[in-house]
């Protein structure tokens, strides 16, 4: 039997947040033989590969108000299924063969992953598992790939980035940053906050370059998050050459009379995409004239938009998400509000 717990300041068990559990066994019925009244809906909930439920109940407490407690909560689905046998061979328990299982924890993960339980996607989450990534610079738009991806059972998480900390990088990162940070390389001070959530991220203090480039096939997936287009293309080569799959991120916006307006693109997420990409708008291989893109303005909220796009696309390459289309490109138009797909 399976219920989802929530959990507060010292792992305390706090009220059950819903009356739902997830049992493994048949179809729990009365002395009649007719199914109990609780729903027995058929309905999948795994949570390990030793504990699997195929069945959802629902019961709520008398009144139907909430459950105080998950010991209430438990004690009433064990009485609602066990009552019948127990009143017909008197003496008999379940709870004679409960036994302790504790899940091996394989995970990088600092805290319980309690919410991939309570939705019922632990199996997708742990598709993550034993996947070592790379965020290749960490401005804007790398910080918030980071911040999603600190959420997730990857193993390592590598921060490529020879970058300090300015007064304007404040303004673009995740989360909030201060005085303390100022002066610090990003990845040191992006590693050092978001290695209270996540035991398994490596800062590098270096630029990808032609010195270091052939470090990116130890990778199983590469984000791309650099604003230098020479830059990009070369990563992006070695990426190809390596066979690791990678996603490319990037806005361009401009000021005109009524406000910004621009676009937000995402680039590549599968193997093979980049012979469909390389040499079209949407891998840029040279800069703006006259470098007039790192002119450009980068907003915080497009950033945020930038990584999450890309993480879903990785997302998708893992088989987190589903995928129905072959698109390879992914444009969003600022002022439009809407999403151009290349394929």
């Amino acid at each position: 039997m399976i219920s989802p717990i929530d959990l507060r300041e010292g792992y305390l068990i706090g009220s059950p947040s819903d009356h739902k559990v997830y049992f493994a066994g048949e179809i729990p019925c009365n002395l009649d033989g007719q199914r109990v009244y609780a729903g027995t809906i058929e309905e999948r909930r795994i949570v390990s590969d030793q504990i699997v439920g195929t069945r959802m109940l629902s019961s709520k407490p008398e009144g139907l108000r909430p459950y105080h407690s998950i010991e209430e909560k438990i004690n009433q689905y064990l009485a609602l299924i066990a009552s019948p046998a127990i009143h017909k061979f008197p003496g008999v328990t379940p709870r004679r063969v409960l036994t302790k299982h504790i899940e091996s924890a394989i995970s990088p993960l600092k805290f319980p992953d309690t919410l991939s339980a309570r939705e019922g996607v632990v199996e997708l989450s742990h598709k993550l598992r034993q996947q070592k990534v790379a965020i290749i610079g960490c401005g804007g738009t790398g910080a918030y790939v980071l911040d999603y991806l600190a959420k997730t059972h990857l193993e390592e998480i590598h921060l490529f980035d020879d970058d300090i900390v300015h007064v304007h990088t404040l303004f673009r990162l995740p989360g909030v940053h201060g005085e303390r940070q100022l002066g610090l390389p990003k990845v040191e001070a992006l590693a050092e906050a978001y290695g209270n959530f996540h035991g398994g991220i490596k800062p590098h203090v270096e630029r990808v370059d032609q010195t270091n480039v052939a470090c990116l096939a130890d990778f199983h997936f590469i984000f791309v998050c650099v604003d230098d287009a020479p830059s990009r293309q070369m990563i992006v080569q070695a990426c190809h050459s390596a066979s690791v799959p990678f996603v490319d991120v990037g806005m361009g916006l401009n000021k005109g009379t009524n406000g910004l307006y621009g676009f937000v693109r995402t680039a590549g997420g599968a193997p093979g995409d980049f012979d469909k990409l390389n040499g079209t708008p949407y891998l840029p291989a040279q800069n703006a004239h006259d470098e007039e893109y790192r002119n450009q303005p980068q907003i915080a909220e497009l950033n945020a938009l930038n990584a999450a796009m890309a993480v879903i696309r990785f997302k998708q390459y893992m088989g987190f998400f589903d995928r129905l289309t072959d698109s390879h490109a992914v444009v969003f138009d600022v002022a439009a509000m809407t999403i151009d797909e290349t394929t």
